[in-house]
């Protein structure tokens, strides 16, 4: 089997002329190459943190499942061992490219870290808000409740920074000090949420049944509960075009349109503007705590 050196580690690799976009026709080495180029910025993001890997093994259009236990890993493959209900969990972690490319190697597209890292499991470094619109709304009505949402969080004098999600929706990542339970960060973004709903009913909900959330934006404060992961920055997503889940600026975000942000127009764009999420690995904001019960 092929060899290939990273970072001065030899990894056995697999093959890497396998399509896993059938109508693109992007490969397994393509993918490689994509998070090889992107590591610069990815890596401060994933550091010491759990990771679910998101296994497309025959590509987007085959099964996929999603691997949190890692019992066999190579030596170079950091890992931290997590006690579930009923049994404890060797979670990897991408420290290092290798392991990137060890886990794209397995069939991984998707990288879905952690909200805490392993030296504190039970305090997040971030809220997260994750806007899903739900046919008929749109992203443009996702646009407008993060809009919303913004404008609570600045009156509470707190920076929050978006990002597309790589599908329809996106992602509003509010760096916080990881004194906090992920219970708390949780009904943090539940009364935020509630407080947009009230104002704007028509366009946003938190309703748990699908079949009732037609038309309007999603807003799922569960995601902030332990053990929960959402697609992390730069991310790949496994849909038609491989779209990428990247960071934009406030100002810029009305105008964006997800199919812009595609493989080969997000490598431009990341080598134009850089880390747009940069703040988040420093930024330790307090959050008010009547907001949290």
């Amino acid at each position: 089997m092929p060899t290939v050196t990273v970072d001065r580690q030899e990894l056995t690799v697999t093959n890497l002329d396998k399509v896993f976009w059938p109508e693109e026709g992007y490969t397994k080495a393509d993918i490689m190459n994509y998070y090889v180029r992107v590591w610069p910025l990815l890596a401060p993001h994933l550091r010491d943190r759990p990771l679910s890997l998101a296994r497309y093994p025959d590509g987007i259009t085959g099964e996929y499942f999603y691997q949190k236990d890692c019992p066999e890993t190579p030596d170079f493959v950091e890992t931290v061992e997590i006690p579930s209900a009923d049994r404890v969990i060797r979670y990897s972690m991408a420290n290092n490219l290798p392991t990137v490319i060890w886990a794209v190697n397995l069939g991984a597209i998707e990288f879905h870290p952690w909200l805490s890292t392993r030296y504190d499991l039970e305090r997040p470094t971030y809220a997260v808000f994750d806007l899903d619109p739900m046919p008929p709304a749109t992203y443009a009505d996702a646009v407008r409740v993060a809009q919303a949402i913004k404008t609570l969080t600045d009156r509470l004098g707190l920076a929050l920074y978006p990002k597309l999600s790589g599908a329809t929706g996106l992602h509003l990542y509010l760096p916080i000090a990881p004194r906090y339970t992920f219970r708390q960060t949780a009904t943090f973004v539940k009364r935020l949420g509630e407080a947009v709903i009230a104002a704007m009913p028509e366009l946003a909900t938190n309703v748990r049944r699908v079949s009732e959330r037609a038309g309007k934006v999603y807003l799922d404060h569960l995601q902030n509960l332990r053990g929960k992961t959402i697609a992390s920055v730069y991310s790949l997503r496994p849909l038609p075009g491989a779209p990428v889940s990247l960071p934009v600026t406030w100002e810029e975000l009305p105008t964006t349109n997800p199919p812009d942000f595609l493989l080969p127009k997000a490598l431009a764009r990341l080598e134009k503007v850089g880390d747009l999420f940069a703040d988040l690995l420093h930024l330790r904001q307090e959050l008010p705590p009547e907001l949290l019960v």
